[in-house]
């Protein structure tokens, strides 16, 4: 995949998210709450219009970031830590189209819900690895990019990412547990976008490689 493409893709990643995050909120009915709602009650069984979640924010949204991951592992070189990093990132991607198929079966606003379909568990598990990843992937793209020159001034922009994150949690819990996680979400999908435009400014053809590694 060319290299612009690649980026493309990144730059798409948090718009196709929040499109399908604020039309999926806004298709719901008036007893839904983004304030204290979990995200994943937009693409379950029950949900009003759950395919806009399900197809943009979830399925088009991971096919986007395993491009964009794609993209990373050639544009980043060889190193270990970017390797790590970038395969937790395209995980990551498998993981959100994976969650447009895996649905909840039902809300919390749904009289006697219980998600207890095996749908409903994958789901969990599959939120589970998500969330991990989540916290994960930036630190170690960060070390990785502060061997790499070109990447370098943003391995500190990334290593704070994650506090960052769940600063912005903490602040938007005061409104919700709903609106906690929107929050975080969507600025973790704006660091998300900042590596694409990253990538998009770089040379086609140009791998980075670790300062004082020998080119060929």
């Amino acid at each position: 995949m060319p290299r612009r493409a690649a980026a493309i893709c990144g730059l798409l990643t948090p718009v196709t998210f929040l499109a399908g995050l604020l039309f999926g909120d806004l298709a719901q009915p008036d007893a839904f709450s983004p304030a204290n709602d979990d995200i994943s009650y937009l693409g379950a069984q029950t949900a009003d219009q759950a395919w806009i979640y399900n197809q943009i924010a979830a399925n088009l949204n991971g096919l986007l970031i395993v491009a964009f991951a794609w993209g990373l592992w050639r544009a980043l070189g060889s190193g270990w830590l970017a390797r790590l990093g970038v395969l937790g990132l395209a995980v990551l991607g498998v993981t959100r189209f994976l969650e447009g198929f895996l649905r909840l079966d039902c809300r919390s606003m749904d009289a006697g819900c219980e998600n207890a379909s095996w749908q409903a568990d994958a789901h969990r598990i599959e939120s589970g690895i998500a969330s991990a990843l989540f916290f994960l992937v930036p630190p170690v793209l960060a070390f990785a990019f502060r061997r790499l020159p070109e990447w370098r001034d943003l391995w500190l922009p990334t290593l704070l990412t994650v506090p960052v994150v769940v600063a912005v949690s903490v602040l938007f819990s005061g409104i919700g547990n709903g609106a906690a996680v929107r929050a975080a979400s969507i600025t973790w999908f704006l660091w998300l976008g900042l590596l694409a435009w990253r990538l998009m400014r770089l040379p086609d053809g140009r791998t980075v490689r670790p300062a004082g590694e020998a080119v060929d």
